[in-house]
């Protein structure tokens, strides 16, 4: 049996046809979905979802439960192995405030959930289920129609047909989605706020580095009116997740491949290319205003969160003076392909080589900017001997096309500023976005900034400003 969406709909006169039914829909689900379930008393929403819950129990070899409505309860929880299923009945509540009390949405997406009269909710998942149970006029008939909902769109297609699954997002406002078909797969990414960056000049950028032979993304399709497109799926594993790997010792080979590999894209002449919409993108210049305005984050945010107001103003109005200060001493051109992301998380290993993810943000800019990301990765911690090693291995494949004390020169200045802007966003993600879990990276962005002043002349004055007004306990909060 099938699935289908849109106009067709199912009679489920027979309780037998429910029960079909309910088995190949359980396999559909996954955890964090949502499942609405609309109609009226007596139309088969709870029958329904007996059917389904026994039938996720009967694959785990468990008991079957004798599954009630939640009248009265609100919501009963199943647990079924790993999977929590909480099933609500929202029939009994009266105002959209009640469902504050009900821990409908909490957590969500560690479990499986099931709502029964869903119309009561105002503000709904983005991506769920809906389920519409109904008589004929006859009330001698009773018929099912099945949605599938994602970013509040409707999916015009057979279900069985493809499989979406939400994906580990990241820091900007996207939403991603892997799409199955059979064992091909595609990443869906949605974005709504500031979208001609997260997807119009993404695909641009993709454009201009396949053009160039190097691993980005493919367009499949895009829906920009709707604020998704549609891009090929490198895999799953990046290099941070090699690198977590407790069985790997390969560490230091594999930073040396990346670094050619960075090398390689940094021949590359930035130049025009046509976006999706017909029009053509420059890659923009990062120019040394622009880095400003990105330390100053760190100013806006960092500063103004853990200083009182006239702290805030004596504090900032030096520091700005430092970061311009440091800014006038960088030596190198802005004229080289920079990703401005360019870190383990972001590269995926992809066909014995690797694959760029997340170019949305990249600049014509200064050389040094991309290995400074690389090397001085606040997610992930290597030791000061790795980082040396690294930072001459790169000049050593560089020596005939720069200067390497230029070059280091900025490598320092650029990583200090890069990490400064960085404990800047992270606090305006928990801020702002209550995405408390980048906190818990901040102290080791201090770790990375003291060591790059540390007995460095051109750093003397930003020193000894940081040491006076950010204290070791401030730098060490939100530390395991």
């Amino acid at each position: 049996m099938r699935i289908a969406t849109n106009s067709s709909k199912i009679d489920i006169s027979k309780e037998k046809k429910t029960a079909s039914l309910a088995k190949i829909f359980s396999r559909l689900l996954n955890k964090g979905d949502v499942v609405f379930l609309y109609g009226e008393i007596g139309a088969g929403k709870t029958t329904f979802v007996r059917y389904l819950i026994n039938h996720f129990q009967r694959r785990s070899k468990k008991s079957l439960s004798e599954v009630t409505s939640p009248t009265f309860n609100i919501m009963n929880e199943y647990e079924v192995k790993n999977l929590i299923i909480n099933h609500f009945d929202l029939f009994r509540i009266e105002k959209a405030k009640d469902l504050q009390n009900t821990g409908l949405f909490e957590d969500f997406k560690s479990k499986l959930t099931l709502i029964e009269w869903p119309e009561k909710i105002i503000s709904k998942p983005k991506n769920r289920y809906e389920l519409f149970f109904e008589y004929n006029k006859n009330t001698n008939k009773r018929f099912l129609k099945i949605k599938k909902i994602i970013f509040d769109l409707e999916i015009k297609e057979n279900l069985r047909d493809n499989k979406y699954v939400q994906i580990k997002g990241d820091a900007s406002f996207r939403i991603f989605l892997r799409k199955y078909r059979g064992k091909k797969s595609s990443i869906i990414v949605y974005c709504k706020k500031d979208k001609k960056k997260n997807l119009l000049d993404y695909d641009a950028i993709n454009k201009y580095l396949i053009k160039n032979k190097i691993f980005a993304p493919k367009l499949y399709f895009q829906n920009y009116k709707n604020n998704y497109i549609e891009i090929q799926d490198l895999g799953k594993q990046t290099v941070f997740d090699i690198f977590s790997n407790k069985k790997n010792n390969k560490t230091f080979k594999i930073y040396k491949n990346i670094i050619l590999y960075l090398l390689k894209i940094q021949r590359i002449k930035p130049f025009k290319v046509k976006n999706f919409m017909g029009n053509y993108y420059k890659i923009p210049k990062y120019t040394k205003m622009k880095i400003f305005n990105e330390a100053k984050i760190f100013c806006d945010w960092y500063v103004t969160s853990n200083k009182n107001k006239k702290e805030t103003k004596r504090i900032n109005l030096n520091l700005k003076k430092i970061i311009k200060s440091l800014l006038r001493n960088i030596k190198l051109k802005s004229d080289t392909f920079v990703h401005r992301d360019f870190h383990i998380s972001n590269i995926i290993s992809y066909k014995n080589s690797y694959g760029i993810l997340d170019s949305q943000d990249a600049v014509v800019g200064n050389k040094a900017y991309d290995l400074a990301s690389l090397i001085d990765d606040v997610r992930f911690q290597t030791s000061e001997k790795l980082k040396a090693n690294l930072l001459n291995y790169y000049i050593k494949k560089n020596q005939n096309k720069i200067s390497k004390i230029e070059f280091i020169n900025d490598f320092y200045i650029l990583s200090v500023l890069r990490n400064l802007k960085i404990i800047g966003i992270f606090t305006r993600l928990s801020v702002r976005d209550q995405k408390n879990e980048y906190l818990k990276l901040i102290p080791y962005a201090w770790r990375l900034i003291e060591n790059r002043i540390e007995n460095k002349t051109i750093f003397k004055d930003l020193k000894f400003f940081l040491n006076q007004n950010f204290s070791s306990k401030l730098r060490k909060k939100y530390a395991n």
